[in-house]
């Protein structure tokens, strides 16, 4: 996928799902958004999304051995147009849904 350019990798689970939340932290994903009767059956969903960095730029060009160059110029702009172009994310705190009226308007 680094080698394919891929930036970002998302997905979404139900908000009840303990174990495929568990796991997909414990990858790097991060919560991104609660998603409110995402499903049909009703339940919320949270969308995760994980971050790829950009492939390393071989250090190996640079050594001086015979037939490597350095990087072309284009590529460097290219590298850098997508550093540019992919924000970071941040965890977004998620505040628990409740139907309860009282719970609501006490905000």
């Amino acid at each position: 996928m680094k080698q394919g350019g891929v930036s970002e990798i998302m997905l979404e689970t139900e908000f009840d799902n303990y174990a495929a939340l568990s796991l997909y932290e414990s990858l790097g994903f991060i919560r991104e958004k609660r998603l409110y009767r995402f499903y049909l059956n009703g339940k919320d969903a949270f969308r995760l999304i994980l971050v790829v960095p950009p492939p390393p730029i071989d250090s190996d060009d640079s050594s001086g051995s015979e037939g490597s160059s350095p990087p072309s110029n284009s590529s460097m702009l290219m590298y850098q147009r997508q550093r540019l172009r992919a924000p970071p994310y941040r965890a977004i705190p998620v505040i628990p849904y409740s139907d309860d009226e009282d719970e609501v308007s006490s905000r």
